[in-house]
């Protein structure tokens, strides 16, 4: 009934008087804030500084006083992704950006987030890092029906629109599933990979260059597996790109 209730008051609030700035509820203007529904001063906010963070080539974390690796990485095993990138830090404005898009279920949001993971591959293809299709991370089995939508793949759907007009131009690949497991959230370091091994599987052809991405990493193991997998079934080069790291 609250969720009824809330959906009818921002549907009456946009037909009155035009959609919001998803963050600050400044009125847009013009055809970009329309689209990525956030105002210009949000989306300076939250613009990207690639080239000017030292980053783990491990993880894709901006480093503080380590040099290439952080000491985290430098404590497991290496991964068998060739190159990872992380954009976000999951908390202030950035937190509420992705919580926005996942849980008011604000689309225009998706073609900002989007939007940031083209300019990763931007950024991995300038330093030498080239890939011949997007691979999305697979949702566990009854999670789109437990939250009513697929997040990641509304995504991708907007991916592939915006790469036709992109340098970095290439297709969205589901190739990977997973099998039933149990949620990832409360688990540590080592139960999170405990609970995915064997849980994804390769159920298509998988592209040679593979750019996996996914909204969140937090030990990183889902991303580790998903690349272990994709490996295991002829990739060569696998890159990962996860939009917040918490």
């Amino acid at each position: 009934m609250g969720t009824l209730f809330s959906y009818s008051i921002s549907f009456f609030r946009e037909w009155c008087f035009g959609i919001g700035c998803g963050l600050c509820g400044r009125p847009l203007i013009g055809a970009v804030e329309y689209r990525y529904g956030l105002c210009q001063d949000c989306q300076e906010e939250l613009s990207l500084d690639l080239y000017d963070d030292s980053r783990c080539a491990r993880c894709g974390r901006p480093l503080i006083s380590e040099r290439n690796c952080c000491m985290t990485c430098r404590q497991r095993d290496p991964p068998p992704q060739d190159i990872a990138l992380t954009l976000y830090p999951y908390q202030g404005t950035a937190k509420k950006l992705l919580e926005t898009y996942k849980f008011h279920r604000n689309l225009h949001l998706g073609w900002f987030l989007a939007k940031g993971l083209l300019e990763g591959a931007r950024y991995l293809a300038e330093r030498g890092f080239l890939f011949d299709a997007w691979v999305p991370v697979p949702p566990r089995p009854g999670k789109i029906k437990e939250k009513g939508w697929d997040q990641i793949a509304t995504i991708y759907r907007y991916i592939t629109k915006l790469s036709s007009s992109s340098q970095v131009s290439m297709p969205v690949v589901s190739c990977l599933e997973r099998l039933a497991s149990s949620s990832q959230k409360k688990l540590h370091r080592t139960e999170r990979a405990i609970n995915l091994k064997g849980k994804i599987q390769a159920v298509q052809r998988v592209p040679k260059r593979c750019l996996l991405f996914d909204d969140v990493t937090t030990t990183g193991s889902t991303l580790r597996i998903c690349a272990e997998t994709l490996k295991e079934n002829g990739a060569e080069t696998v890159g990962t790109i996860a939009l917040f790291y918490d």
